[in-house]
């Protein structure tokens, strides 16, 4: 491979011999020599300290270690011709085929790079059939490199990859690979945390003749993980089973090992331990792979089950934090995500079951029903403001009790959706015992435990309510030289929309973008450990949306009357512990 120029003039550019650049990535200088004579890649863990030292996004990063698609006609990298002038299909479909290879490793950057070559430099107006399928299959292949990653929404994400593959097998009208990407679509809707839409999708994909006698096993079999993932295992079980049966006839061992540990997680949600442990057994024993994403995978499963059992639960931390440490190693933002979020909830329990806890149980008076629960699903829903996200100037990460809010902050600047955020907080009634030191130097710790640089992030520690957070922290921007343009709101699930209404009244200037972590309602109070606690915060933050424009607090937002309706019920049957006193 040859040298590395690019990355060299950047590092010489910022300051830095090759001895004072390893100091600060604290590695030997002879990596650094590695890395620059094109012999070895740096991990993945320390690229974006390394982009941060060059002043590089990470993109850019990418393009100095790899080479940039766009800039590389002429070189060793560019596109081989036919005699005619035509593309090269046969090299395109070798290259498609390392970007699979790529992909069974979790190679992310090698990947992307042998996809996005061929795209960059390809019209797909000139191409004919065969050079159009190429496309629309590298497209696909982009986007899963993007979805195992965690990018799944926004202009250079999982979906908008395979939006544009849809419509190029469309154009083809080539019908089994329109239903496949479909499929993929309907993959995306659940990781971001639309469970039901997700499931009525799988569903219709499951009876589809165009998807073949697999793929339409396997949609059944996730129409059960996403009815799960909501709560409905005793919906899901059965969805399951029948897909087990059909992998069992098709002779599908991966999938089969696989509907084993699905199967061994509903029946866990449906308190039978035994029958999940029996699953789970199997699905040990015959593991369907072992690439980086497939342990993660199947250890975040067993890990759940042993942290259900008293007598295993230690066992089940031991294996969590295994599963954590090899999902950031390789990039699995969306699964370390995912991990944390079980680890906090278990913390929890263990916090409410040990000692004093933050969370108060639900009384006898306020135990939550069927039909309480549909009404907070309504009001979740609303809630969201469904932004698409893009990269902003900065980030805003409004302090809480949920320490996701950090985690999800930390996934959104590995994305390069932000060069800074600012952690704002003090504390509140619900977060004081949680974080003494308060929750902006809470979310401060955890955003560098997962390896946002120290220098990326501000911290504002005195706003005790959602219009200081936004004011506090546009000073501090302002005072440290930033000219934000955009600013990305980070917040709870359910806090998007008064947090939009709140920025869009108190620093109109600024374009918004709103996001949180992509879970369901059911996934959100696992996290948290009390469903009480969870619709008494929707119901306080919806009255805040209704009441605060009246004071000029925040911009009005229409409420459908569906959602007052639900609003009101859960009001008078209790749920109101969060509800302004005067």
């Amino acid at each position: 491979m040859a040298r590395r120029a690019g990355l060299i003039h950047a590092r010489k550019t910022a300051g830095y011999t090759q001895e004072k650049f390893a100091a600060a990535l604290e590695v030997a200088a002879s990596t650094v020599v590695r890395w620059e004579s094109g012999n070895h890649e740096p991990q993945p863990h320390l690229r974006p300290k390394m982009a941060k030292l060059l002043g590089v996004t990470l993109d850019e990063l990418i393009e100095l270690l790899y080479g940039s698609p766009a800039s590389t006609a002429g070189s060793r990298d560019s596109l081989p011709l036919l005699a005619t002038g035509s593309m090269d299909y046969e090299t395109w479909e070798e290259d498609l085929d390392r970007v699979l290879m790529c992909l069974s490793r979790q190679a992310f950057p090698l990947g992307m790079k042998l996809a996005n070559r061929w795209l960059a430099q390809c019209d797909p107006q000139s191409l004919d059939h065969h050079g159009l399928y190429l496309y629309g299959r590298s497209l696909v292949l982009l986007g899963h490199l993007r979805s195992d990653q965690g990018i799944l929404r926004g202009p250079r994400s999982a979906q908008a990859d395979y939006g544009r593959a849809l419509q190029v097998f469309t154009q083809l009208q080539n019908q089994r690979r329109v239903a496949q990407v479909q499929l993929l679509l309907a993959v995306v809707i659940e990781m971001s945390g639309h469970l039901y839409d997700a499931a009525r999708r799988y569903r219709m994909l499951a009876d589809d003749p165009r998807l073949s006698p697999r793929d339409r096993a396997r949609a059944q079999l996730w129409v059960g993980t996403a009815l799960s993932k909501a709560g409905a295992n005793d919906e899901a079980v059965p969805m399951m089973t029948s897909a087990l049966g059909k992998f069992v006839r098709l002779d599908e061992a991966e999938d089969w090992s696989l509907a084993h540990q699905k199967l061994a997680l509903a029946h866990r949600g449906l308190g039978d331990l035994t029958r999940a442990t029996q699953y789970m057994d199997v699905a040990l024993d015959h593991p369907c792979g072992d690439s980086p994403m497939q342990q993660v995978r199947r250890d975040t499963a067993h890990a759940h089950l042993l942290l259900s059992d008293p007598a295993t639960r230690d066992e089940g931390f031991t294996t969590l934090e295994r599963s954590l440490q090899l999902a950031e190693q390789h990039g699995l933002m969306h699964q370390a995500a995912s991990i944390i979020s079980i680890r906090q909830s278990a913390e929890q329990e263990d916090q409410r079951r040990g000692t004093r806890s933050i969370f108060v149980a639900p009384s006898v008076d306020n135990v939550v029903t069927d039909a309480h629960r549909r009404d907070a699903e309504l009001i979740w829903s609303y809630h969201q403001v469904g932004h698409e996200l893009r990269p902003c100037s900065a980030a805003i990460a409004l302090g809480c009790y949920d320490l996701g809010v950090a985690a999800h902050a930390a996934r959104l600047y590995h994305e390069g959706m932000f060069p800074v955020v600012v952690f704002t907080g003090a504390n509140s009634v619900v977060s004081a015992n949680r974080f003494p030191q308060g929750e902006a130097s809470a979310f401060k710790e955890r955003a560098l435990e997962l390896g946002v640089p120290e220098a990326a992030i501000f911290t504002e520690p005195s706003a005790t309510n959602t219009g200081q957070n936004i004011e506090l922290s546009r000073k501090v921007l302002q005072e440290a030289g930033i000219a934000a343009d955009s600013v990305m709101l980070i917040t709870m699930r359910y806090m998007e929309r008064r947090a939009y209404a709140t920025c869009a009244k108190r620093w109109p200037e600024v374009s918004i973008i709103c996001a949180s972590a992509p879970l369901s309602y059911q996934e959100y109070v696992a996290t948290i450990g009390n469903e009480k606690l969870v619709i008494d915060d929707l119901v306080g933050d919806l009255q805040r949306i209704l009441e605060y424009p009246k004071i000029g607090y925040a911009i009005p937002q229409d409420v459908p009357v569906g959602v007052q309706a639900a609003y009101e019920r859960l009001v008078h049957a209790g749920f109101d512990s969060r509800l302004l006193t005067s």
